[in-house]
């Protein structure tokens, strides 16, 4: 009886040690990749080149013929961030309304309307009050909403310009104007509607340089950039999967610096 009892007790013993030090092991993994996230946390990290790559591993919805998408805050129908998935050659969206300021990024593939062609890399941003038809699409693009796209009332559509910008280009702090905010530490505003619900900026950090930025997502665009205690490579992103935005503390890696584009839904707007 005591041999049996005592068999049990290490029986027992090891199962929680295997328990305890997987949590512990577990707890210190940070993965890029986040095909099933966890609904109850604060935010979910997405390595772009994966999505691209391996499309059947996330979870989408049909939202127009051969064009598809995978929400990753927020919901379809009031503010939210996704990827759009054009799945055919020669994609596209009928015409729609946004009252709210609208971004595009082009991860890869080449988005075009009206107002003209984005290949990848570029993200453009379109203001409260504007619309268009989207044709002569293909590829993933990752998108934001301060509120959701309209596909009646078109005639509300005014004329407008969007702003552009080339994010693939070597050399951002020439070609934008950055503002030193601290040391290490430049940022660039992107200038939009202060009536379109939305804020975006561009952050270069110098090496061990750190901010905290309060926003609902952020792309890492070159260099490695710690995001909340986790090394970020080019093209992976980290976004918030509440619409409220989230405090993340910044970092470049010691080897140089590192370029992010953020965003964040501005409430107050």
């Amino acid at each position: 009886m005591q041999t049996r009892l005592c068999l049990s007790c290490v029986a027992a013993l090891g199962l929680w040690l295997g328990v305890a030090c997987s949590s512990k092991d577990e707890s210190k993994t940070v993965s890029a990749s986040s095909a099933q996230p966890d609904a109850g946390a604060p935010t979910r990290a997405l390595d772009l080149a994966e999505v691209t790559a391996h499309p059947e591993r996330f979870t989408w919805f049909d939202f127009r013929p051969d064009v598809k998408k995978l929400i990753l805050a927020g919901a379809p129908e009031t503010e939210h961030i996704a990827i759009l998935w054009y799945t055919a050659a020669d994609g596209g969206v009928g015409l729609h309304y946004h009252a709210k300021t609208e971004s595009v990024y082009v991860i890869d593939g080449t988005q075009t309307d009206a107002k003209g062609d984005y290949p990848s890399g570029a993200v453009y941003f379109n203001p409260p009050g504007s619309g268009h038809q989207i044709t002569h699409s293909t590829g993933f693009f990752l998108l934001a909403y301060a509120a959701a796209p309209e596909f009646s009332g078109t005639e509300r559509i005014r004329e407008y310009t969007p702003v552009r910008m080339d994010l693939a280009a070597e050399d951002l702090s020439g070609r934008y104007a950055f503002t030193e905010k601290s040391k290490g530490v430049r940022t660039h505003e992107v200038p939009l509607a202060a009536e379109g619900g939305m804020h975006a900026e561009l952050i270069e950090l110098e090496a061990d340089a750190s901010h905290t930025y309060s926003g609902n997502y952020l792309l890492v665009l070159s260099g490695a950039c710690s995001i909340a205690g986790a090394t970020r490579a080019a093209k992976q992103l980290v976004v918030t999967q509440a619409v409220a935005p989230h405090a993340y503390e910044l970092a470049a890696a010691e080897s140089g610096k590192c370029v992010l584009l953020g965003m964040t839904f501005d409430a107050a707007h």
